[in-house]
């Protein structure tokens, strides 16, 4: 007969609490309820936007096939300027192996701005340092290329090897076997490792 009061108490004191705060806890719920439809607008706008810039480039690559070079390209930059995770860097690479950019210069501040978009995880962001490295060779900057491949090279990362042997293979075809033999070496360290 004891837990009647008990329970008794506890009903009690649950109907107090409720009766006491029954205002804060209007606010608290309606407070997690707008929550909860901010982030189903949130993620609502993120599918829509992801959706409008795969359409975007697709549209570009439709407009290249059917040689409107000048709207795919714009229509590429665009998609860099949004800083999609995906996207940029396709759009880019689009731009790069169908030459429509000849200024150098406006594809390395590309490469810069892709790589400094937070969403690309670290080794995918590695194997866009490569990329652009490789795009760097063309132009034979040498300080430039180091500079860029360092960071991968100084990583865990599982371009680092991809990183020092082109690096090496860089300088060998540029006639700088020294420069060349301390990545070699380099290499060699990291594979016995």
């Amino acid at each position: 007969m004891s837990e009647k009061p008990v329970n008794n108490t506890l009903q009690n004191n649950t109907i107090n609490f409720i009766k006491k705060n029954l205002k804060n806890l209007i606010i608290l719920s309606i407070f997690l309820i707008l929550i909860f439809f901010c982030y189903l607008f949130y993620n609502d706008l993120q599918k829509k936007n992801e959706i409008k810039i795969s359409e975007q480039y697709t549209y570009a690559t439709i407009q290249f096939k059917a040689k409107k070079v000048n709207e795919s390209k714009q229509l590429l930059e665009n998609i860099i300027n949004e800083s999609h995770k995906f996207y940029s860097p396709l759009a880019l690479y689009f731009i790069i192996n169908n030459n429509l950019e000849k200024d150098s210069l406006k594809i390395i501040n590309f490469f810069d701005e892709i790589l400094q978009i937070g969403s690309i995880d670290q080794e995918n962001l590695n194997l866009i340092k490569i990329k652009k490295a490789i795009f760097l060779f063309s132009i034979g900057d040498d300080e430039l290329i180091v500079k860029t491949l360092n960071p991968v090279i100084n990583s865990d990362s599982v371009w680092k090897n991809m990183a020092i042997k082109l690096i090496s293979d860089y300088f060998i075809s540029k006639n700088k076997k020294l420069k060349a033999n301390e990545y070699i070496q380099l290499l060699n360290k990291k594979l016995k490792k």
